[in-house]
């Protein structure tokens, strides 16, 4: 009998000219993988549902600056 293996989720997200994340989604929800940036993979909803559960904070603040920017092959935060 084989084994079934889960594999992790993978999130990506897609940055601007000024390297700020401006998109975040796992790979369940993306169809065509242009211009996205693979920053994790694992298990459970952070990952299944990067959107509302994998930053701290949202993308963007009240002011409609964005809170995270891709800086070598690092999340920081704004």
């Amino acid at each position: 009998m084989e084994e079934y293996v889960e594999q992790p989720i993978k999130v990506y997200v897609k940055v601007n000219d000024k390297n700020e994340i401006v998109e975040i989604n796992s790979d369940i929800f993306i169809q065509d993988l242009t211009d996205w940036i693979e920053i994790d993979a694992g298990y459970g909803d952070k990952y299944a549902h990067a959107q509302s559960q994998y930053f701290d904070k949202p993308l963007m603040n009240e002011e409609g600056n964005y809170n995270y920017k891709y800086i070598n092959n690092k999340i920081v935060e704004v």
